[in-house]
């Protein structure tokens, strides 16, 4: 098909206009929609000669406005380039950036039996969600997104402004070299336009004929609802503290206790609820014993009661089964979050702070904090073997607040703000490198650390983020972006 061009007056213009995020509208004079990635190098050189701001997006899922803000003339969508097969020169697969999560999870099971650690969230466009680093409820046994990678293929400009389609691999050196490692985790819009990826996992090379991880056989899938009325601050503050220290004890890489993946919703009182969600690998523990003590530890005295459902479920039907769509009451909303890596459990000071507000008077009944189980595999690898430096984290969380109608902006902005600071006012109310957090995760943008009333540490936001890797990913952009073409409020400086 040839590439799609919607304008301001196409009745499509209004749905394309809206991403994930409706706090912001991403309003082009118009939405490119290639179809191949020749298509993405023509209307990328077609905007850069006549002098066009120009941006692209997969899923549309940032929470920022860094597609729409600056205003750009152009925004290339990419959700055509969603094809996914075979690597044409070895083992491994490509798949387009426009290709979401659910799709690829489907196509890899469904044609090859195997599997990449992808995040929970399917509707999510792999080219935002590799950009990052990548990780998902598979992560604690394979590793990052990004530890899979073998080539990216990209559209640049160059200081002369020509535009041109470039693969850098893994085993690639000097400049190409560079390339490829800045897209292991260097956040999207800052070095060109990602029209593919390749994936080819090296420890798998020699046992699967595809070169990805094989698909577990089953997965034990358990949805754990807690109530809040059956929850007390006391019971409240053990369950939380066990949840880390079972991570802390058990996030060595290749254990039984790695095939275990858990997200905690702590939602706002509001919600009526608290919400643990738990997978593990069914061929690693066939009864679910590591599943079962772990969910019964968390509330063992405690007098907090779980309501369980869930069972053991074929590969493909747990993992959709243990999914985030886009759906329900999220669609349409707008929203605000912010992230932490967690080296250790939090103080009970602390825990203290996150209870008090998930109790505040608030309507947040879409206002919550996720804690998502880290470590394992994730953390084999050296921080500066890719972009992405947390590498010795047990506990990754999301700090969330979606609402309906921009009145209410600033009441939940001010909730998130209130929590996220004061939990974090030791250091400067932000999870600082440090004994118990590690920065902050670029796949959860937040513009609040680049204001000093905000971020009140010494550690600056590319800091938070990258840590001693910036100044590499500087490197690489004054070599592949030096025009600063590719730019938004957080991208890499020149």
């Amino acid at each position: 098909m040839p590439p799609l061009t919607v304008g301001r007056g196409d009745p499509r213009y209004i749905e394309l206009s809206h991403s994930d995020n409706h706090r912001f509208a991403v309003e082009p004079e118009e939405f490119i929609l290639p179809a191949t990635s020749d298509d993405v190098v023509a209307a990328l050189q077609k905007a850069v000669t006549e002098g066009r701001g120009v941006a692209c997006r997969s899923g549309g899922h940032c929470g920022q406005n860094f597609v729409g803000a600056p205003r750009r003339d152009r925004v290339l969508d990419l959700h055509n380039l969603n094809t996914i097969g075979p690597s044409a020169d070895g083992p491994g697969v490509r798949v387009g950036a426009g290709a979401t999560v659910d799709q690829v999870q489907k196509a890899l099971f469904r044609r090859w039996n195997a599997t990449l650690p992808l995040g929970a969230c399917s509707a999510v466009g792999m080219g935002g969600l590799v950009a990052g680093g990548g990780y998902g409820p598979l992560s604690r046994q394979l590793g990052l997104v990004v530890d899979h990678l073998y080539a990216v293929e990209v559209a640049v400009v160059d200081e002369s402004r020509n535009v041109r389609l470039v693969t850098a691999r893994a085993d690639d050196s000097g400049d190409l070299g560079e390339l490829f490692w800045a897209h292991t985790g260097g956040g999207g819009g800052n070095f060109g336009i990602v029209t593919a990826y390749e994936f080819r996992s090296p420890e798998h090379l020699a046992t699967e004929p595809i070169g990805l991880p094989s698909a577990a056989g089953r997965l034990h899938v358990q949805k754990v609802v807690y109530p809040w009325a059956a929850m007390d601050e006391a019971s409240f503050t053990t369950v939380m503290r066990r949840f880390f220290e079972w991570h802390e004890r058990h996030s060595a890489p290749a254990t039984p206790e790695a095939s275990l993946f858990a997200t905690f919703f702590v939602n706002h009182s509001n919600s009526g609820i608290l919400q643990l969600m738990v997978q593990q690998d069914a061929d690693v523990d066939p009864e679910g014993e590591i599943l079962k003590d772990f969910v019964s530890s968390l509330t063992e005295g405690t007098g907090a009661v779980g309501i369980p459902r869930g069972g053991v479920m074929s590969w493909l039907t747990g993992t959709r089964y243990m999914s985030q769509a886009d759906c329900g009451d999220v669609m349409g909303a707008r929203s605000a979050s912010k992230s932490a890596y967690h080296r250790a459990a939090p103080t009970g000071d602390q825990l203290a702070v996150l209870y008090r507000h998930l109790h505040a008077d608030h309507p947040g009944q879409a206002s919550y904090v996720m804690f998502n189980s880290y470590g394992g595999e994730i953390n084999r690898r050296a921080p500066s073997a890719t972009v992405v430096p947390q590498r010795d984290s047990v506990v990754k969380s999301s700090w969330f607040s979606a609402w309906q109608g921009a009145e209410l902006d600033e009441l939940h902005i001010g909730w998130l703000r209130g929590l996220y600071e004061e939990f974090f006012a030791g250091t400067g109310g932000v999870p600082v490198t440090g004994d118990r957090t590690d920065g902050c995760y670029i796949n959860y943008p937040d513009i609040d650390l680049l204001d000093p009333v905000r971020n009140r540490s010494e550690q600056p936001w590319h800091h938070l983020y990258y840590k001693e890797n910036y100044a590499r990913l500087q490197s690489a952009k004054r070599t592949w972006d030096p025009l600063n073409i590719f730019h938004h409020s957080m991208s890499i400086g020149l």
